[in-house]
C-alpha cells in the first residue's frame, strides 16, 4: 500500500468484526456509530454487514463493519468472521462476568488462526451506564488488556460513551500496521507480533 488514498474510489478498505456474546450490546454499539440512534428494538444478529467512509488521520477509508452472532448456535462461524477481517471489537457487558471469559477465549482464537499475521484488537467492555450491576472491575480488565498489549475500552451505546473511539481505534491501529512509517514517531505505535495495539 503505497499511496493511502488511492487504494480505491471510497478510500482503503479496512475489514472490522464485532464479536462477543449475545446480549453484549454488539448490535446496539454498531447502529450507534452507524446511525448515531439507539435501536428500540432488539433482533438477535445472525451477520449484518456495513460499509461506511471515514477519514482518520487524513487517509480516506472505508469502514467494513460485520456485526456477528454472539448465540453458540453461530460459533462454528466464528472461524470464517476471524479469517475475513484483520481488524476486532471484542465486546463484553460490564454487568456480565460470563460475557468477558468469553472475550478472552475470542481473543485466543484470533491469535491462533491469524498466527503470525498482524491484527489490531481492541477490547470494549459495554453497557458502563450499569455500574451498580457491575460484574467486571474496570481494573481486571485493563490488566487483562495491559498484560496482552490490547486497547481497552469502556463504552456506552446508550449514552454514547466512547462509541466512535471504539471504531476509530481498531481502524486506526490496522492503518498503523499497513503505514508505519507514518506513526513511527507519533507515539500512538506499540504491540506484539501478533497484535497491534496503541
Amino acid at each position: 500500500m503505497d499511496d493511502a488514498n488511492s487504494q480505491s474510489e471510497n478510500g482503503i478498505p479496512l475489514k472490522i468484526a464485532v464479536l462477543g456474546q449475545t446480549l453484549v450490546g454488539k448490535s446496539a454499539l454498531t447502529f450507534r456509530f452507524i446511525n448515531n440512534k439507539f435501536p428500540n428494538e432488539h433482533d438477535t444478529t445472525i451477520e449484518d454487514a456495513y460499509s461506511i467512509p471515514a477519514k482518520i488521520d487524513d487517509i480516506n477509508c472505508q469502514l467494513e463493519i460485520l456485526d456477528t452472532a454472539g448465540q453458540d448456535d453461530y460459533q462454528t462461524m466464528l472461524d470464517t468472521w476471524i479469517n475475513s477481517c484483520d481488524g476486532f471489537i471484542l465486546v463484553y457487558s460490564i454487568d456480565n462476568k460470563e460475557s468477558f471469559e468469553s472475550v478472552k477465549i475470542r481473543y485466543e482464537r484470533i491469535l491462533k488462526l491469524k498466527g503470525d499475521q498482524k491484527v489490531s484488537i481492541v477490547i470494549v467492555g459495554n453497557k458502563c451506564d450499569l455500574e451498580e450491576s457491575r460484574k467486571v472491575t474496570r481494573e481486571e480488565a485493563e490488566n487483562f488488556c495491559s498484560t496482552n498489549k490490547v486497547t481497552f475500552l469502556e463504552a456506552s451505546a446508550l449514552n454514547v460513551i466512547n462509541v466512535r473511539e471504539s471504531f476509530l481505534s481498531v481502524a486506526r491501529g490496522l492503518l498503523q500496521i499497513n503505514f508505519p512509517e507514518k506513526y513511527k514517531n507519533s507515539g500512538k505505535s506499540g504491540g506484539s507480533k501478533k497484535c497491534f495495539c496503541f
